[in-house]
């Protein structure tokens, strides 16, 4: 990730382009052949078109994507895994355009969102962001109504760390995010992306697995007939 981290830091923002097929390539080469990751456009059952996307994790399997062009692919809600937002860096205003761009995606109540930045902040600013993000209406807080809006998981890799929606105590609301951070430990960025990683795998994995038990039960139904 080293030569990553420096390719960013000298280029101009239209590295932004290159950092999101590192992302790709990498998810591509390394999850399961019954998904597919690709950049492109959720549809949802009323014709409805998302915006663009930079990864879509999809049951290719089932689903075959409604539209190509190129390499980017129009698919139907209901075969999206996850969705993640890849940023070359971050500030107040790129963050609350992520959390705008995440809550266009209420149609995907089952995907997991993924926030992933590649020369982000520390921890103590994004909280500030969250906190600064001005919402509709008097109460200006994420709550149980609005806390959906905001990504499952938040990657960073410059600012070594992985934050991940779970129950805090110490919110009055009970909910929050669960960090873990790497400030000066050698090797910091690759731990950040095994969280990563590990959480798109196991996500992956999990839906495989489903698909696999509801086969077994539809086997074993057709053969009591």
């Amino acid at each position: 990730m080293g030569w990553v981290k420096s390719y960013v830091t000298k280029h101009n923002p239209t590295i932004g382009v290159l950092t999101e097929e590192i992302i790709r390539s990498f998810l591509k080469s390394h999850l399961p052949n019954l998904v597919s990751v690709e950049q492109g456009f959720v549809i949802n059952e009323k014709g409805e078109l998302s915006k663009q996307c930079d990864i879509l994790i999809y049951d290719s399997q089932s689903y075959a994507p409604l539209y190509r062009i190129n390499d980017i692919v129009i698919v139907p809600s209901e075969s999206v895994l996850a969705v993640i937002e890849v940023k070359t860096t971050i500030n107040k205003k790129f963050f609350h355009g992520a959390i705008d761009f995440f809550k266009s995606f209420d149609c995907l109540p089952n995907a997991k969102k993924y926030l992933f930045i590649f020369n982000s902040k520390n921890i103590k600013d994004i909280g500030s962001y969250l906190h600064s993000y001005k919402h509709e209406g008097d109460y200006q807080l994420f709550d149980h109504d609005s806390f959906q809006f905001l990504p499952d998981e938040i990657t960073g890799i410059n600012k070594s760390y992985h934050l991940r929606k779970d129950g805090v105590i110490a919110c009055s609301d009970m909910i929050g995010y669960s960090s873990w951070f790497y400030e000066d430990l050698e090797g910091s960025e690759i731990n950040a992306l095994q969280h990563f990683y590990s959480s798109v795998s196991s996500l992956t994995e999990s839906y495989i697995h489903k698909i696999i038990e509801t086969l077994k039960r539809k086997i074993e139904l057709a053969t009591k007939k």
